[in-house]
């Protein structure tokens, strides 16, 4: 039976005589006559009919579990993260290739899980959503950072961190990064044993380009993209399983300098009238936004931030926007709304605002102030601190819709 929340959906050709339920009342129904549902991961574990049908013993499982439950003969590399997972994923499997390893890149990123061929470490991003009934045994898992993201999905904080965290829990050995070794701790008694922590100066860490496995100097990151001090703790995080791997760190390092980043994370679009654009449209939280901006320090940038409204402390965002980091910020949507209410009343307090400030109805009008207001050398800076629900189908589209409106095309 297809399950789905719009009340006009259809079921998809070559389905069949598959039978369906469609809208709350629908699904509500159907529910009730349904053994197992298999939920999609973007369907919170917590709304109130997923919990009804499983106090009613439903059980609710994933792709993700189902797959996992087969014990494919196969390294299973599980990464998850609020940011880097999908640039330390991608970075793992693009090492373990390139030192002679059958890989395939799967999950959030690459293929589904079901589509894994025959290949010796399966390298799989793995979504808070995914994360928070696995049930699996995975062979490393990897936690590449920890920040107040999707509440509107966990319902709280708290409990977005413990969902993240039951990953670690359901594998073997955990690579951590060194931030977040005491909240892992405290919600896996007795785990600080078992992790291997990165960017401490004990395991794999960086000094500026130097990448260091404790005093030991491993070499220096010849990758303009990945020298990027966000970049380089995902590096780390990647070294540190080629290092559990028992691979030879200086080749694996060697390994990326032909890594490219990913797109719509800081992806410089190009010039146009002597202004370069860059889609970061894959930040949906303030601190990638803030690692954008300090990668672009110093030059005239033109922030344009907001989306869809989940509610998060913009707080630090706001102290940081208002050293005037930015000359000019743009606010798109109900995120972008509060963002731009919150920077005016601040302004009446203290003074004049640093920057110049706009509420733009669309990226067709954000992007065409940002070319006005712009100087030449400038930065126009898509890193919008919030999900593009309710107005784009996701991340990409929004960032191809800004590359379009700059005349410029994704490479």
């Amino acid at each position: 039976m297809l399950l789905d929340d719009s009340a006009e959906a259809r079921i998809p050709q070559g389905c069949g005589n598959v039978t369906s339920a469609f809208g709350a009342e629908g699904i509500a129904n159907a529910l009730n006559k349904v053994d197992v549902v298999v939920k999609s991961p973007g369907v919170s574990l917590y709304r109130d009919d997923i919990r009804s049908a499983r106090d009613n013993g439903v059980q609710i499982t994933s792709l993700l579990n189902l797959w996992f439950a087969e014990e494919p003969a196969i390294t299973t590399i599980a990464v998850t993260g609020t940011k880097g997972k999908s640039t330390t994923a991608s970075l793992i499997a693009h090492i373990l290739t390139r030192l002679g390893r059958r890989v395939a890149l799967a999950g959030n990123i690459g293929v589904p899980v079901t589509e894994i061929g025959d290949a010796d470490d399966a390298v799989i991003e793995v979504s808070s959503y995914q994360a928070a009934d696995f049930n699996g045994i995975c062979d490393l898992a990897v936690l590449t950072s920890l920040y107040p993201e999707h509440v509107d999905w966990h319902l709280t904080v708290e409990r977005y961190v413990r969902d993240k965290i039951n990953l670690l829990s359901r594998s073997r050995r955990r690579i951590v990064n060194s931030a977040a070794a005491d909240v892992v701790d405290s919600i896996i008694p007795g785990s600080s044993g078992r992790n291997y922590l990165f960017n401490g100066e004990s395991g794999i860490h960086s000094d500026d380009s130097g990448i260091f496995d404790g005093r030991d100097r491993i070499g220096i990151v010849r990758n303009a993209y990945l020298v990027r001090a966000h970049n380089r703790s995902n590096l780390c995080a990647a070294l540190a399983v080629a290092k559990t791997l028992d691979l030879d760190l200086g080749m694996a390092l060697e390994a990326t300098r032909d890594f490219r980043g990913l797109p719509h994370r800081q992806q410089e679009l190009g010039q146009n009238g002597d202004v370069l654009f860059v889609d970061d449209s894959i930040s949906t939280i303030p601190e990638s936004t803030l690692a954008a901006l300090a990668v672009y320090a110093g030059r005239d940038i033109t922030l344009i931030v907001g989306g869809y409204d989940r509610g998060i402390d913009y707080g630090r965002l706001l102290k940081t926007l208002s050293t005037g980091v930015a000359k000019a910020i743009i606010c798109l949507g109900d995120s972008g709304r509060r963002i731009y209410d919150q920077v005016q009343a601040a302004s009446k307090l203290g003074g004049d605002l640093p920057c110049m400030m706009h509420l733009a109805r669309s990226m067709e009008d954000a992007v065409s102030y940002a070319t006005r207001v712009t100087p030449p050398r400038g930065i126009v800076l898509l890193s919008p601190a919030a999900p593009s629900y309710g107005y784009y189908r996701d991340y990409i589209e929004r960032g191809r819709d800004f590359a379009a409106r700059a005349g410029l095309r994704e490479t």
